[in-house]
């Protein structure tokens, strides 16, 4: 990654996380924005799936780390209906911020250790099983692609639940998903 790669997910980062942090009664585009983001930058990097069975592994367990890490976030996250007027509020403290940060982090460093700290041990291990050097990239879109797609479906699920509403009014593609 380049040094403007890393300032780019960090500056997404911060962005996505401050739109999420402390009491927060967020309409459907403030909730969707955050997977949109992720999708274009998918859409970016993702021309063609790195192939090859450990490969499909590795892209895998990016998946599943993201669902897991994706689950976690939607326990941190308080979700209520404003009692004013039934629109979704959701409360999110530093646990949450901890949890988001540690696994912005752990891609971070992942990146950086691969062209610096453990460069020959990953070259090592990707030509003796085959693995493109993409298929690591792909991981970790999968892994945040989950997270953020779990975390609002979430979270919608679960305004759901306590009765409140979200504003899907205009959002013409979301409106037809609300019904």
């Amino acid at each position: 990654m380049s040094l403007g790669d890393y300032l780019l997910y960090t500056g997404l980062f911060i962005a996505i996380l401050a739109t999420q942090l402390g009491t927060r009664q967020p309409d459907a585009r403030r909730l969707l924005l955050p997977v949109a983001i992720v999708a274009g930058v998918g859409f970016k990097y993702l021309k063609e799936i790195p192939s090859g069975s450990t490969a499909h592994l590795i892209e895998a367990t990016g998946l599943a780390v993201g669902l897991l890490f994706g689950l976690a976030s939607i326990a941190l996250i308080d979700v209520r209906r404003d009692p004013a007027d039934s629109r979704l509020i959701t409360v999110a403290g530093w646990p949450y911020a901890a949890l988001w940060t540690v696994a912005m982090a752990l891609r971070m460093g992942f990146a950086y250790g691969s062209t610096h700290w453990f460069t020959h041990a990953l070259v090592t291990f990707s030509t003796e099983h085959h693995v493109p050097a993409a298929t690591y990239g792909t991981a970790f879109i999968f892994m945040v692609l989950a997270m953020i797609t779990v975390r609002t479906a979430g979270v919608l699920i679960r305004a759901r639940r306590v009765g409140a509403t979200v504003d899907f009014g205009k959002l013409r593609i979301a409106r037809h998903f609300a019904r």
